[in-house]
């Protein structure tokens, strides 16, 4: 019995860290090499920093955000999203946000809303994932607009949002920016 134990627990405590060990190393393959494997992903070289990106549109990116395995589906949104603002065009601005939100803000109701409005200087500063291929994009950006149409909390012709805008796959498998939750997740206040 005595000579079991000499060799018995030594061997099983082997055994465990190695089934650990494998596990922690299947992990890894399982999980971080998808991810660098899908075509959707910008990943920095090994090795590497992530760097600050500005895309099309002028929207910034964070090193950190820049990093975020989606963050090209995102900029797609928020470009679109931002570009339909300022352009004023709905067509593109409604391909951004959910069916909801836009039989709420029809086109003529979208012109009175924004019809002043000129977003800039928007920053993204951080991504997180959320449940079911959700996320949540942390920025800020500027707004000028006349003083009527500035938010009810900042009645100014510059303003500074401080946001947090879900992104969420629509009923159509699409990805979007739940701006409906927005008075909920913003803080605004004239510039400085």
């Amino acid at each position: 019995m005595r000579s079991w134990l000499k060799w018995g627990i030594p061997l099983a405590v082997v055994v465990l860290l190695a089934a650990g060990g494998g596990g922690v190393l299947l992990a890894q393959q399982v999980y971080y090499g998808e991810r660098e494997s899908s075509p959707d992903v910008e990943s920095a070289p090994s090795g590497v920093a992530a760097q600050q990106k500005v895309s099309r549109s002028g929207v910034e990116y964070s090193p950190d955000a820049a990093a975020y395995p989606d963050q090209r589906i995102i900029e797609g949104l928020l470009d679109n999203y931002f570009d339909g603002i300022n352009r004023r065009n709905y067509e593109l601005w409604k391909s951004t946000v959910p069916p909801s939100k836009w039989r709420e803000l029809p086109l003529s109701k979208f012109h009175d809303d924004y019809g002043t409005t000129t977003d800039f200087d928007i920053k993204v500063h951080r991504i997180d994932p959320g449940q079911d291929r959700s996320a949540l994009v942390m920025l800020s950006f500027k707004s000028n607009q006349d003083i009527a149409d500035a938010p009810p909390q900042a009645k100014a012709s510059c303003v500074q949002w401080d946001v947090v805008y879900p992104v969420v796959v629509d009923e159509d498998g699409n990805a979007v920016l739940d701006i409906s939750k927005l008075p909920n997740s913003a803080i605004v206040v004239p510039c400085g």
